[in-house]
């Protein structure tokens, strides 16, 4: 975890911040992406049926209205993805390792700054079809987890359309109240109740409509961090883009 300790400590210069965002902590994720097909690796002559990705994820532990995670892009790039679930703004951009290691404060390039469209009310499906249910507890370790599944009701349209589920693992005896939310509707739901699910997450996995598992995220460490992100005022929405 020493490496994540270096994480984000260069300064950058900031004039005319609009917005400022807090990070408490820093989370290590690992995921593990699951193919239909076997897919082309980007830059390489193979195909692959599953891909790991690791992440690391910016959080304010006080609140869930945003986060920025970092993978690796290459041996030289970092992706970084900033999400504001309130304003609907995401920024995604390819940075330098050399210029993102070490830094305090991020500045925002207004380029990279777009408004996030509801991707539900574009594939022309309904919020209120999808329900956030409480499973039976599950055990990990010897450890009673809640457990958590989110999918759409409608079983007319969710056959046509192939919708799969979500499903969440949730700390409950955890220090962090607020659960990370990355999915702009499933957050959204949370907010209209916001007794459930609470606490940190621990694990998503993704079936698709045949049950078959696509995709699985793990928490692996976490640390303190006092990171901060500025968007410019002088940024403005040109685009909007679907996530």
């Amino acid at each position: 975890m020493k490496t994540l300790i270096l994480l984000f400590s260069l300064t950058f210069t900031i004039s005319y911040s609009q917005k400022l965002y807090d990070f408490d902590y820093i989370m290590e994720y690992d995921a593990m992406i699951r193919y239909e097909k076997p897919v082309k690796i980007r830059k390489q002559g193979y195909k692959v049926s599953e891909r790991n990705v690791k992440g690391y994820f910016l959080i304010n532990s006080k609140q869930n209205e945003y986060y920025a995670v970092i993978t690796e892009e290459d041996s030289l790039n970092y992706n970084l993805v900033f999400q504001d679930h309130k304003r609907k703004l995401i920024s995604k951009a390819v940075v330098l390792k050399s210029n993102l290691n070490d830094a305090d404060l991020i500045n925002m390039n207004c380029r990279d700054i777009r408004g996030l469209a509801d991707p539900l009310s574009i594939n022309h499906l309904k919020k209120d079809d999808f329900d956030l249910v409480k499973l039976k507890d599950t055990l990990i370790n010897n450890v009673s987890f809640n457990h958590y599944k989110y999918s759409y009701s409608n079983s007319k349209k969710r056959k046509r359309k192939k919708i799969g589920t979500t499903y969440l693992i949730i700390d409950k005896s955890s220090n962090f109240n607020l659960p990370l939310f990355r999915n702009l509707n499933l957050y959204e739901k949370w907010i209209l109740n916001k007794k459930t699910p609470m606490g940190l997450i621990k694990e998503i996995y993704y079936t698709d409509y045949f049950g078959k598992l696509r995709y699985t995220e793990k928490l692996i460490d976490f640390i303190k961090t006092g990171k901060k992100i500025y968007i410019p005022k002088s940024c403005g929405l040109t685009e909007i883009i679907i996530e």
